[in-house]
């Protein structure tokens, strides 16, 4: 009833009724209705960020309460970081001469740099996790929190960078404007909504806060967090979909353990007309209390007047396995993955694991993807930044920043459920010009120029000590010319 409605109610409320009856009969829209079936249906009005300030922060709290307690929770999570970083996303640089030839030298140069920057000593400003490792952290918070604030500080030893994870609790609002910008959630936006600075509260290793706050600009840190709204500024757990359904089956497999200990307990009970006498000369334990003594094929003859009788407490078993299996699926499928994964069971015919695992292999590209796109690139074009800071690049690096910056990232791949039909299918594909090795190297997480080098060194070797590889094609040398020609186009 709108405030019309109200209004006409107060002078003919049969009037107001039948406007409100007629308004409903015009409804087109089931998911618009509002009668009884749907009267506990709440809508969700706002802008993401006036839906989730006030909630983010309980469903952090909540999330990370399943991060510590919650197996189920902590399989999912595992899952996504296990087949999205894995060993890590590793760059390989790609730098190209005047004639759009790979320079092999200045390549190598730079891999070699950063093989040495990602260490922990470097890359971590506490020293105490080197890139791969805060890959797989800053993820992990990502989908627990929602979000982790990265600040690339110009800290270093070894190279005037260093990467900060700074946790989403730290990112507080200090005002409601700096200038002609607002500061929404701590988050410092223009007139567009586009993110211009970060405000953090400085805080010690046990969270306790200082008065002092950090004001740090988007060329020097970013947010990661995956946005599903265009209002949206700040980041929401990953979890929060299936976090409820989480925390119901933990309760309910608490539950049923509980029910199967109280099931489990076998007592009885004796009653008497004459209590207090037939109690005065029952047989007492050490501690003075009355017992009664069963063992196997024992008859036990009961005194005049007493009676037996045994608790039998009832317990729905079997539903537990049913149960868990189906939210299990509930809350994979949530999150974009077959609850085989999730829950480490594969069941089921060759087909049905191979089309699970190839849709799972496209929600985890998908987040490959991002990750490579939101966390690896600014952290690689600084790494590039902070090298020819070191003297390390040629001269022209200020107007050939792109060039210079050129990288392409290796992400994990995965195994096959059928390596023959693979195989053969990946060999017609690179014969027919459909693929490239490069391609079908990097599905599997390897290096196509690796993979050709180690099986020169095989082949080499092998030929050295007279032993005949079983390989379909061998590896042909280039000519002293071609040699010749790839090193100046390298130069």
């Amino acid at each position: 009833m709108n405030i019309i409605d109200k209004v006409i109610s107060v002078f003919d409320p049969q009037r107001a009724i039948d406007r409100v009856l007629a308004r409903e009969a015009l409804r087109q829209y089931d998911a618009a209705s509002t009668d009884r079936l749907n009267s506990d249906w709440q809508p969700a009005y706002g802008t993401a960020e006036q839906l989730a300030t006030g909630q983010r922060d309980i469903i952090r709290g909540r999330a990370r309460s399943a991060e510590m307690n919650s197996d189920l929770a902590e399989s999912a999570v595992i899952a996504v970081l296990r087949n999205v970083i894995g060993q890590g996303i590793k760059p390989q640089a790609k730098v190209r001469s005047g004639k759009g030839k790979l320079n092999g030298n200045l390549n190598a140069k730079i891999e070699r740099a950063w093989a040495k920057w990602t260490e922990a000593k470097n890359a971590d400003v506490r020293g105490l996790s080197n890139f791969y490792e805060l890959q797989e952290m800053a993820l992990r918070r990502m989908l627990y929190d929602g979000e982790i604030l990265i600040n690339k500080t110009a800290q270093g030893d070894y190279l005037p960078l260093s990467i900060q994870l700074i946790e989403a609790e730290n990112i507080g609002a200090t005002g409601m404007q700096n200038g002609k910008n607002n500061i929404i959630n701590g988050v410092e936006v223009n007139e567009y909504g586009k993110p211009i600075a970060y405000h953090v509260y400085q805080s010690d290793p046990m969270g306790m806060r200082s008065f002092n706050t950090l004001r740090l600009t988007t060329d020097q840190a970013f947010l990661l967090f995956k946005p599903t709204r265009p209002s949206q500024i700040r980041g929401v757990s990953h979890l929060a979909l299936v976090l409820k359904r989480i925390h119901d089956i933990d309760e309910y497999m608490d539950a049923d353990l509980i029910a199967a200990r109280v099931s489990a307990c076998f007592s009885a009970f004796i009653t008497s007309a004459n209590s207090g006498r037939q109690i005065a000369m029952m047989q007492r334990d050490s501690k003075g209390r009355p017992n009664m003594v069963m063992a196997p094929g024992t008859v036990q003859h009961l005194r005049p007047g007493e009676s037996v009788s045994f608790a039998d407490p009832k317990r729905n078993a079997g539903t537990a396995s049913e149960y868990s299996a189906t939210q299990t699926r509930r809350i994979s499928s949530g999150l974009g993955m077959s609850a085989d994964i999730v829950a480490r069971n594969i069941n089921g015919n060759f087909s049905a694991a191979r089309q699970n695992l190839l849709e799972d292999q496209k929600t985890f590209r998908q987040l490959q993807e991002f990750v490579i796109a939101h966390f690896c690139m600014p952290i690689w074009r600084a790494f590039i930044d902070a090298l020819y800071l070191a003297g390390e690049l040629p001269a022209d690096y200020l107007v050939n920043k792109d060039k210079y910056q050129e990288v392409s990232w290796l992400a994990p791949g995965w195994s096959w459920i059928d390596p023959v039909k693979e195989v053969t299918a990946n060999k017609e594909a690179i014969k027919s010009g459909l693929t490239t090795l490069e391609e079908v190297c990097a599905a599997s997480g390897r290096d196509w120029e690796e993979v050709l080098e180690q099986r020169k060194l095989e082949q080499d070797r092998a030929a050295e000590l007279g032993v005949l590889l079983d390989y379909a094609s061998e590896l042909q040398p280039l000519t002293d010319d071609e040699a010749q020609q790839q090193e100046g186009d390298e130069g």
